[in-house]
């Protein structure tokens, strides 16, 4: 049942919608109020809220999982990046969750049983894993976050200025993006586990200022530096920080102005190969270029630095477009981590397994524009890059958080268009960690044509060998005897037109013995003789507890390109003289036999494209893992393996 007073402070009406909450904030004159019974409490005033991009509000609804829920509350919370939201929910079946708003991903949680002992907050790090409410989890964030203040009604006593110490972790699982939250503000420490959810699948309605995206459209405000005076556009409000792009202080925006965060230090500068403030389209919709900066990895004394450009839809939110030797990607957070194990070689995402391709410590060396977190220069994060063209994916962690992001590889004609860019971009130098290999397509068709010829020619022989050719022609027993010393003769056969090859085929019953033939194939009509020699031999026994055999009972003879005509073939045998034995002999003539000698030459000669195709598509990602720090396995190139992280 609702709860109704009045404020002690104001007298103004003070209505608690849900049982569970005890305290709550005014309204009117902003008091912190707790529930006694039937009385009020003032507990002083709250602070002001921070005016933020969410275009939620108290009283704003939803549904999830077909179950209407109202906003009755909201804490305002600071962590070290920046500001974010937890949104009290009050659901029809008198449930509590809790809704975080940050940086346009909302994640929706309700306070489950650990189903563990947990850990200690101290002992924690990013990448750890944790079965909580059975299901496993990767730590993704560590904070010690501070509240900044508050309104409507919360289940629990708060005030600005109360640390808050919170672990976020996700799960890998593709099927579903988890999320758990755990509180160590509260002995014991509260979990919270939910999942992470695009803003249309709450079909929420009374929004703040009839606002029906996640995102305020337009540009927000311009404002002055307070350094230099230059002229500062803001173009949303989830900005944390911008960087003066005419003295490159730091600024944060604060209400209705800036404060200076860090001045600028001495530092050389960069001029973007695409300016602030330009319109790109990209996937149907334009996007700002609001922010820059250069990042540089230094390994052995060279550095290594590659761009960033953030680029903002006030819609859609954030992108990056990064920028690398000239070739460019885009690229996107991950809200579901990537199944990946410190040290492994691999990470799989959507589907596809990525190789790991480098990593060292990525140091910020220059910034101008608007970022979505307090950017500074010098700022440090660990970084590990996987590839599987024309896709990456990397991994970014800090001593306090893990965050993941999927690149997609863009040709520079491509971003050069998008831009409607009046200077050309700069050739890629080298091969990139996500190029597409151009010589995959090729490849691919070369092997679809392979195919192709290779079925046909399976066809062809099939046909040569039981439709077109070997034709039998003669199939006859003779019994060769040493004791008749006259040649013999076969039977006659007819050829009816010219042959292109006539096969003759002995197979006799020799036993550890041989025999010489003398053959003479003879043209009746003509008188026209074709000879030739054979030897026939076959050995065989036991040695050393071994079977072995030499020779075969079997031989073949081939005569070309025979006239059509009545023939008959004479053999004339001679016999070994350590084992004159009777030899029975099965003589086979058979007419333009399939020449297997043929169709293993033209499949030699089809294989070797592909072959060679394939040489030139390994030597091309041969000369890309050049360029890495590990094999093209994922494994690394020295013996150890070590991922690069302080994990």
């Amino acid at each position: 049942m609702p709860f109704s007073a009045n404020c002690p402070a104001c007298g103004a009406p003070v209505v608690f919608k849900s049982s569970a909450s005890f305290h709550g904030v005014c309204e009117f004159c902003r008091s912190t109020l707790v529930r006694h019974g039937g009385n009020l409490e003032n507990l002083g005033r709250m602070a002001d809220l921070i005016d933020d991009a969410s275009p939620i509000r108290i009283g704003t609804e939803g549904r999830y999982q077909g179950v209407h829920f109202a906003v009755i509350g909201r804490i305002q919370l600071r962590y070290a990046a920046g500001v974010w939201n937890e949104w009290h929910l009050l659901f029809d079946d008198m449930r509590g969750g809790w809704l975080s708003d940050a940086n346009g991903e909302y994640l929706l949680s309700f306070l489950t049983p650990p189903g563990i002992t947990l850990p200690e907050f101290a002992t924690l790090m990013p990448n750890d894993e944790l079965k909580l409410a059975g299901r496993e989890y990767v730590v993704t964030d560590i904070e010690e976050a501070m509240c900044l203040s508050g309104e409507g009604e919360l289940p629990f006593a708060f005030g600005a200025g109360y640390p808050a110490q919170l672990v976020d972790l996700r799960t890998t699982d593709e099927s579903k993006a988890a999320f758990a939250s755990i509180d160590y503000s509260e002995t014991p420490p509260l979990v919270f586990v939910g999942e992470s959810l695009p803003f249309s699948a709450f079909d929420f309605a009374n929004l703040r200022d009839g606002a029906v995206a996640a995102k305020p459209a337009g540009e927000i405000r311009a404002l002055a530096c307070p350094a230099c005076g230059g002229a500062i556009t803001l173009h949303d409000k989830a900005v944390q920080s911008v960087a003066c792009p005419s003295c490159l202080c730091v600024l944060e925006p604060a209400n209705e102005s800036l404060t200076i965060l860090a001045k600028a230090a001495a530092a050389k500068r960069i001029k973007p190969l695409i300016e602030l403030g330009s319109s790109g389209h990209f996937a149907g919709k334009d996007w700002t270029v609001i922010g820059f900066q250069q990042r540089v990895i230094t390994a052995l004394g060279v550095d290594y630095p590659w761009q960033e450009y953030l680029l903002h839809h006030p819609n859609e939110g954030f992108r990056w477009l990064v920028e690398s030797d000239g070739h460019w990607s885009w690229v996107s957070p991950v809200v579901k981590p990537p199944r990946y194990h410190v040290g492994q070689p691999t990470a799989s995402y959507s589907g596809a397994e990525y190789r790991r391709f480098s990593d060292g410590t990525a140091v910020t060396r220059f910034v101008i524009g608007e970022f979505t977190w307090k950017v500074q220069v010098g700022e440090i994060w660990d970084v590990i890059d996987f590839t599987a063209p024309p896709k990456s994916l990397s991994r970014e962690s800090s001593r306090n958080e893990t965050s993941w992001s999927v690149g997609d590889y863009l040709p520079a004609d491509e971003v050069a268009a998008a831009f409607k860019l009046k200077t050309q971009l700069p050739e890629p130098r080298g091969i990139g960690m996500a190029q597409p290999n151009p010589r995959e397509e090729y490849h691919r068709r070369i092997c679809h044509s392979f195919w192709k010829f290779l079925g046909l020619a399976v066809l062809a022989q099939l046909v040569w060998l039981f439709v077109l050719g070997g034709k039998n022609l003669l199939d006859q027993r003779i019994v060769l005897s040493p004791s008749n010393q006259e040649p013999v003769a076969t039977q006659g056969f007819k050829l009816d037109s010219n042959a292109r090859n006539l096969v003759l085929r002995h197979d006799t019953n020799l036993d550890n013995n041989w025999l010489g033939l003398g053959l003479t194939l003879v043209e009746k009509s003509s008188g026209r003789a074709w000879a030739a020699q054979t030897e026939i031999s076959y050995w065989h026994g036991v040695d050393g507890g071994e079977s072995w055999s030499e020779g075969d009972r079997t031989r073949e003879l081939v005569f070309h390109n025979l006239p059509a005509g009545n023939y008959y073939l004479v053999i004339d045998p001679e016999f070994s003289n350590e084992k004159r034995v009777t030899v029975v002999d099965r003589i086979q003539v058979i007419r333009n036999q399939a020449a297997w000698s043929n169709f293993f030459f033209l499949l030699a000669f089809l294989a070797a494209l592909p072959l060679f195709s394939r040489y030139r598509v390994n030597a091309f990602e041969q000369t890309r893992w050049k360029e890495a720090d590990y094999l093209s396995s994922g494994e690394e190139y020295s013996s150890d393996d070590d991922d690069g992280d302080d994990d």
